[in-house]
C-alpha cells in the first residue's frame, strides 16, 4: 500500500496511479483506430474523450496510445472517493510528485496539510499546483482520469475538473476515460474543436479485428463467417468477443437467437452471470464459496479483514493466487494483502449473496469492516461502511468525537456527500448527523441550513447534550448574522448560548470554544450593540486561534474585532485590524470565504470613510476573484448595492445613486430579508428626498423602519432613524426630522459609537439650520466637527453635497475649525470659503503631462496662452513650499543679469499682465487667487495634480516604511491615477521646477518598485507585474523598474514576456539616441543581474 498522511488520510492503492496491467501479448493492438482517431505526435488535442460501455477496451486503448508514441503521462484511477475534490487534488499533488522526480508545489501541500480548503478554495488551489507544473514541464504530458462514472453527487469534483482542464499551461493534456456521457461541461469541451472523442461506436471490433483477436491473441482459429456473426451478435463488443471464445459459449448458448437480437450497446447480464457462475465461482473451492459472497460486499478485501470474516489463516495466500489464475481479482498493493474483485464478477456475487443472506447478516458484514477501518483510524472509510450496514448511531459516536477534526482535516467533502446519501426521514432523526449536515453544508448553500439547526437543537435539548446544544446555538447566530438577517431572533439565543459555553468551557474542544466565542462576540456587536461583551468574547476566540497557530480561526475572529472597531468609530484600532488582516488575506491558509469576509469588511470601511476610488478598486477585485455565486449568497452582495449608492450620494449623484439602488433591490435572495431590503429602501427614500419625489421618499422610508422593526440590530436601528431623520429634513417635517434624529443620537450613545454620534450630531445642525437658524445649528455643527477632526475622518454616511456646503460655509463663518474645515472644503466638495462662508471655486492646475488652468470644469488657459515669461513666473509660484515665494527669488531667477531694480520693475509688469489676462474668467476678484502680501507672492485657493501625487505617494512610502500595508496598497491605488507622466519639458525652464519635476518621477518609481516588491513577497507576483508594467506605460527607459518586471517574467515562468521586456528597452533606448552598443551593453547587464 501506498500512503502520504501528511496529504491524505486515505489509504492509497497502488494502482490508483497506474494503469491496470496489460500484457500485450493478450491484447490486440488498435493500432489503425489510434492512427487515425488519436492526435499526431504534435498533440494538436488538448483532451481526449473515450466515453464507451464496460468491457469496451477504454483503459487498453488509451494505454496503447500513449506507450506506442513515447508519451509521458501521469495515471489517475479514479474511485467513488474522488467524488472529494480535496481527496482528488490531493492525490493528484501526490501522484505528480511521485511520478514526476523533483517536482514538488511545497504550498499546495501546506494549504493541503495546515489550512481549511473550503468550496471557493478549490480554483486557488488549483491555480497553485497548475503554476507550479507549468514551471516544472519542458515537454508535453498527458493526465489520465481513467473511470469518470464513479464519481458520485460529484458537482464541486466535476468543476474542479473543468477547471483544471481550461487553465491548464499549454504542454499539459488530459485523457477523460468513462463508462457513462461526461458531466464536466467546461469552456474546452463545450467549444470542441481541442477534443477527440472516441465512442463505443468507434472501440467496436469490426470482422478482421475480431478475426485477428481470435488468431494472434487467443490462440484460436476463426473462419470469416464466425466472425461476421460474431460481430452481428455482439456490436463489436469486446468482452462480449471475447466470452464468446469460452467454452462456456458453446455457440448454442452463447449465441441464443442469433438472427432477432444483439447486444447492442449494453452487455448481457445474463450471460455474464452464466459465465461467473460456469465459468469462474464453479472452479473456486465449494468451502470458500460463502466466504466469497461475503466479501462482494467489502470496498476492499484487506488480507486480516477476510481472515477475521473465513477464519482461513491462509486466507490471503489464496486471494494472491487467486489473483494469478485470472479469478477476475485484482491487487490492490504491492505486498499483495489487498484485493478485489472486477466489477462484473463483484455484481454476480453480491446478486447471488442477497439471496442467500439476510439484511441483518449483510449488515452485520459491513459493520464489522466498519470495526477494521475505525480500529485503524480510517474514519471516512469507517463511516462509509457503517452507513452502508445502517448502523447510524455508531456514525453519530464517531462523528460527535471526531467530526471537527474531520472538517479540520479537510474531509468536509467527503463526509458531506455521506450524509447526503442518507434519506432525510432517516438524518433528521439523528442529532448528530443532522448537526454535522448542517456544517458541513455552511459554505457551500448556507440559506439551507437552519432546518437542520432548529432539528438537531430540539433533540440536544431533549436528550440533555449541552455541548450539541452549544454548536447549534452557536451556528444558529451565524446563521442569523451572515444570511438571514433576522437580528431580533439571533438575539433572543445570546443568553443561553452564553450560559452554555461558560459552562462548558473547560472541557470543550478548542475548536468549538472559538466558533461559540466568534459567533457570540458577532451576535453581541451586530445584534444588541453591546460592544462590551462582543469585545470579551473576540478576545477569548482570537487569542485561543493565535495560540493554536489556526490562520483560518485567526481571519474570522480578526473580522469580528474588524467590525467592532468600525461600529465603533474607533478608526485608529480599526486600521490595525485592518493591517493584520491584510497580511492574512494573503496568507495560503486562510480559506477563501474568509478573503471574502475580510474585503467586505475593508469595503465597508472604505464606504463609512468616503474613500470611493479604492472602493471601487477592491469592489472589482472582489468580484474578479470571488465567484459571483458565493457572493450571491450572503448579505455580501446587496451591500455593494448599500454602500455603493451611499458613495454617490456622497459625490452629489443622486439619480445614479437610485439606479444603482433598483439594481440592488433584486439582486439577490439575501436582498430581500428585512434586514438588507430595509437598509435599500432607506437609501432609496433618502435618494428620492434629495431628488423632490416627497410622497415616494415618505413612504419608502416608513416601509424601511418597518422592516427594521421586525430584523432588529441595534446599530442599524440607530443609523435607520438618522436616515429618516435626513429624509424628513428634506421633506420640511422637522418635527418627525428631529424626532427620529434624537432616536439615532441616544442610541448612538448608548453602543458608544463615535461613528454614529457623528451622522447624528452633523443631521440635527442642519435639521436645526432649515428649520430654526444658523446659531440653532452651532452646538451640534461643532460636536460634529470635533468628532470627525479627533478620529482621523473626513466623511460620513449621509453626507452630500448641499448639506455639508452649508454647514461647513457656516463653520468657516463662525471661525469654528477654519482650517479644518477648509481642508474638508477643498477634499470633499472641490471648493473653499471666503471668512464670511461665500463659496470659492479651486483653480485648478495641472502639471503632469501637459500645463493646463481649469475652474468649474472649464480650461481657462493653455501652455500655448502663455508668455514664456508668464509660464516661468507659475511654474516656480507653484512649485514653491506652500505656493509661496519670495520676489526677490523670482526676479532673480527669471533676471539673473538685470539690477535688481530693472528686475523689480519687470516683475511688477508680468506679474499685472499675468492678472489682467487671468481676471477675467474668475468668479471673483485675482486677489483671492494671487496676491503679494510683504514681498511674498502667494497662490491661494487652487487645486495642485502634482502636489496631490506627491502627497499621497508620500504618504504611501511612509506606510510601507511602518509596515502598514493595507493603507500603504491603498495611498498607492490612489497616486498612480493622477501621474499621467512627467511635467512637459518645454513648457519650464527654471532649475527650481526642474527639480520638482525630478522629485515626482523619483516619486513615482519608488512607488512601482516598493510596491511590486511588496506584492512579489506577499505572493501576488500577477499584481506586481500589473502594478509595473502600468507605470512603465509611461516611460520605457526607466531601468530599475524594467529588470524588476523582467526578474518578476523570468520568475513567473514566462519566458517569452521576460524577452518582449528586453526589446521594448532595447527600442526605447535606441529612439532616445543611444547607440546600438549602447543598448546591448544595458540589456546584457540586466540579464546578468537577475537571479532567476
Amino acid at each position: 500500500m501506498k500512503q502520504d498522511e501528511s496529504l491524505t488520510s486515505y489509504v492509497v492503492p497502488s494502482n490508483k496511479f497506474y494503469p491496470p496491467h496489460i500484457d500485450p501479448s493478450q491484447s490486440l493492438h488498435r493500432t489503425g483506430l489510434i492512427q487515425t482517431k488519436f492526435p499526431d505526435q504534435k498533440n494538436t488535442k488538448k483532451l481526449i474523450i473515450i466515453e464507451a460501455q464496460a468491457g469496451q477496451g477504454k483503459t487498453t486503448l488509451a494505454y496503447q496510445f500513449l506507450n506506442t508514441n513515447g508519451h509521458t503521462y501521469i495515471w489517475y484511477q479514479i474511485g467513488p472517493e474522488d467524488s472529494d475534490p480535496v481527496l482528488l487534488l490531493s492525490s493528484l499533488l501526490m501522484n505528480l510528485q511521485a511520478n514526476l522526480p523533483g517536482f514538488t508545489s511545497p504550498q499546495l501541500t501546506t494549504i493541503l496539510n495546515e489550512g481549511s480548503v473550503g468550496p471557493f478554495d478549490l480554483t486557488r488551489c488549483a491555480n497553485i499546483l497548475l503554476q507550479n507544473l507549468d514551471r516544472y514541464l519542458k515537454n508535453d504530458i498527458y493526465l489520465v482520469f481513467d473511470d469518470l462514472h464513479r464519481i458520485e453527487f460529484g458537482a464541486l469534483t466535476h468543476k474542479l475538473l473543468e477547471h483544471l482542464l481550461d487553465t491548464s499551461p499549454p504542454r499539459v493534456h488530459f485523457i477523460f476515460i468513462s463508462r457513462q456521457p461526461l458531466e464536466i461541461k467546461g469552456t474546452t469541451i463545450r467549444n470542441g474543436s481541442q477534443i477527440a472523442y472516441l465512442s463505443t461506436a468507434d472501440l467496436a471490433l469490426g470482422n478482421e479485428d475480431i478475426e485477428t483477436l481470435y488468431t494472434r491473441v487467443l490462440h484460436k482459429e476463426i473462419s470469416r463467417q464466425d466472425a461476421v456473426k460474431i460481430q452481428k451478435i455482439t456490436n463489436g463488443w469486446i468482452m462480449g468477443i471475447i466470452l464468446a471464445s469460452h467454452p462456456i459459449s458453446g455457440r448454442s448458448k452463447f449465441w441464443y437467437d442469433s438472427t432477432t437480437d444483439t447486444l447492442g450497446n449494453k452487455p448481457q447480464p445474463g450471460h455474464m452471470l452464466d459465465f461467473f457462475q460456469d465459468e469462474i465461482f464453479a472452479q473456486i473451492p465449494q468451502k470458500l464459496h460463502d466466504f466469497f459472497l461475503k466479501f462482494s460486499f467489502l470496498q476492499e478485501i484487506p488480507a486480516d479483514l477476510a481472515r477475521e470474516i473465513s477464519d482461513i489463516d491462509t486466507v490471503g495466500q489464496i486471494l494472491s493466487d487467486m489473483t494469478r489464475e485470472n479469478f477476475f481479482i485484482y491487487n490492490l498493493d504491492d505486498r499483495q494483502q489487498v484485493f478485489r474483485f472486477h466489477h462484473f464478477f463483484q455484481e454476480f456475487l453480491q446478486q447471488r449473496a442477497k439471496a442467500l443472506f439476510s439484511e441483518k447478516t449483510i449488515n452485520n458484514i459491513y459493520n464489522l469492516e466498519a470495526r477494521y477501518y475505525q480500529k485503524r483510524n480510517l474514519t471516512e472509510k469507517a463511516l462509509t461502511c457503517y452507513k452502508n450496514g445502517a448502523n447510524f448511531a455508531a456514525m453519530e459516536d464517531i462523528l460527535q468525537e471526531k467530526g471537527m477534526d474531520l472538517i479540520a482535516r479537510n474531509k468536509t467533502f467527503s463526509i458531506l456527500r455521506l450524509l447526503q446519501s442518507i434519506p432525510s426521514a432517516i438524518l433528521f432523526k439523528h442529532r448528530w448527523l443532522t448537526l454535522y449536515a448542517g456544517l458541513l453544508r455552511v459554505d457551500f448553500v448556507p440559506q439551507t441550513t437552519q432546518p437542520f439547526w432548529d432539528s438537531a437543537r430540539e433533540q440536544f435539548i431533549a436528550a440533555k447534550e449541552e455541548i450539541g446544544e452549544l454548536i447549534a446555538l452557536s451556528q444558529t447566530i451565524y446563521f442569523h448574522f451572515v444570511v438571514s438577517g433576522e437580528y431580533n431572533n439571533g438575539a433572543e439565543l445570546l443568553q443561553r448560548t452564553e450560559a452554555l459555553l461558560e459552562k462548558n468551557k473547560a472541557s470543550l474542544p478548542i475548536p468549538i470554544i472559538i466558533i461559540a466565542a466568534r459567533n457570540l462576540a458577532s451576535g453581541y456587536c451586530f445584534f444588541k450593540g453591546d460592544m462590551k461583551k462582543a469585545r470579551h468574547y473576540i478576545q477569548i476566540a482570537t487569542t485561543l486561534a493565535g495560540r493554536h497557530h489556526s490562520h483560518n480561526f485567526i481571519a474570522s475572529t480578526r473580522f469580528v474585532q474588524g467590525y467592532i472597531e468600525l461600529f465603533s468609530g474607533n478608526r485608529a484600532k480599526y486600521l490595525h485590524e485592518a493591517e493584520v488582516c491584510f497580511s492574512l488575506f494573503n496568507d495560503p491558509l486562510v480559506g477563501e470565504s474568509n478573503r471574502l469576509s475580510l474585503r467586505v469588511m475593508n469595503l465597508c470601511y472604505l464606504s463609512m470613510t468616503g474613500d470611493h476610488q479604492n472602493y471601487a478598486a477592491q469592489q472589482l477585485a472582489l468580484q474578479k476573484s470571488i465567484d459571483q455565486i458565493v457572493v450571491d449568497q450572503t448579505i455580501a452582495a446587496p451591500y455593494l448595492y448599500v454602500w455603493g449608492c451611499s458613495n454617490l450620494f456622497s459625490l452629489g449623484q443622486a439619480q445614479k445613486a437610485l439606479d444603482l439602488l433598483e439594481k440592488g433591490l433584486d439582486v439577490s435572495a439575501t436582498a430581500s430579508t428585512n434586514h438588507m431590503h430595509s437598509q435599500l429602501l432607506q437609501w432609496k427614500a433618502f435618494g428620492l428626498a434629495l431628488t423632490g419625489a416627497g410622497n415616494e421618499a415618505e413612504k419608502y422610508i416608513v416601509q424601511a423602519g418597518q422592516l427594521r422593526e421586525k430584523a432588529g440590530g441595534v446599530f442599524y436601528t440607530a443609523f435607520h432613524h438618522i436616515l429618516a431623520g435626513a429624509v424628513y429634513i428634506r421633506l420640511k417635517k422637522f418635527a418627525h426630522a428631529r424626532s427620529s434624529l434624537d432616536k439615532g443620537l441616544a442610541i448612538s450613545r448608548t453602543i458608544s459609537s463615535t461613528y454614529l454620534t457623528m451622522c447624528a450630531h452633523f443631521n440635527l445642525s442642519y435639521c436645526r439650520y432649515e428649520a430654526e437658524n444658523p446659531d440653532a445649528a452651532l452646538d451640534d455643527l461643532e460636536a460634529g466637527l470635533s468628532l470627525l477632526q479627533e478620529n482621523g475622518y473626513n466623511h460620513f454616511w449621509s453626507w452630500e453635497p448641499v448639506m455639508m456646503t452649508t454647514l461647513l460655509a457656516l463653520a468657516v463663518k463662525r471661525k469654528i475649525k477654519i482650517n479644518f474645515v477648509q481642508g474638508l472644503a477643498k477634499t470633499r466638495l472641490h471648493l473653499n470659503f471666503s471668512d464670511n462662508g461665500d463659496i470659492i471655486s479651486l483653480l485648478k492646475i495641472k502639471l503632469m503631462d501637459s500645463f493646463e488652468l481649469s475652474m468649474s470644469g472649464k480650461v481657462l488657459f493653455q501652455s500655448k496662452d502663455l508668455t514664456p515669461f508668464q509660464r516661468e513666473l507659475l511654474g516656480l509660484l507653484i512649485t514653491a513650499k506652500g505656493q509661496r515665494i519670495a520676489q526677490e527669488k523670482i526676479q532673480l531667477e527669471l533676471w539673473p543679469d538685470s539690477t535688481p531694480e530693472n528686475a523689480r520693475k519687470s516683475f511688477d509688469t508680468l506679474l499685472a499682465r499675468l492678472r489682467k489676462l487671468i481676471a477675467p474668467h474668475l468668479p471673483r476678484p485675482v486677489k483671492d487667487y494671487f496676491y503679494l502680501q510683504k514681498g511674498i507672492l502667494c497662490l491661494n485657493h487652487c487645486d495642485i495634480d502634482a502636489l496631490q501625487f506627491m502627497e499621497i505617494a508620500r504618504a504611501g512610502l511612509s506606510h510601507c516604511q511602518k509596515g502598514y500595508f493595507w493603507q500603504a496598497h491603498n495611498a498607492f491605488q490612489t497616486a498612480i491615477p493622477l501621474w499621467r507622466g512627467a511635467m512637459p519639458e518645454d513648457t519650464f525652464r527654471s532649475e527650481q521646477v526642474l527639480t520638482f519635476n525630478d522629485i515626482l518621477a523619483n516619486l513615482m518609481t519608488e512607488i512601482g518598485s516598493t510596491w511590486a516588491q511588496n506584492l512579489a513577497e506577499a505572493g501576488r507576483l500577477d499584481e506586481a507585474i500589473a502594478v509595473l508594467e502600468r507605470i512603465l506605460l509611461l516611460n520605457y527607459l526607466e531601468e530599475g523598474l524594467t529588470i524588476l518586471l523582467y526578474k518578476f517574467y523570468c520568475r513567473n515562468n514566462n519566458h517569452l514576456k521576460s524577452r518582449e521586456i528586453l526589446e521594448r528597452y532595447r527600442k526605447a533606448l535606441l529612439k532616445a539616441e543611444y547607440t546600438p552598443e549602447e543598448a546591448s551593453a544595458y540589456i546584457d547587464h540586466i540579464i546578468a543581474t537577475t537571479d532567476f
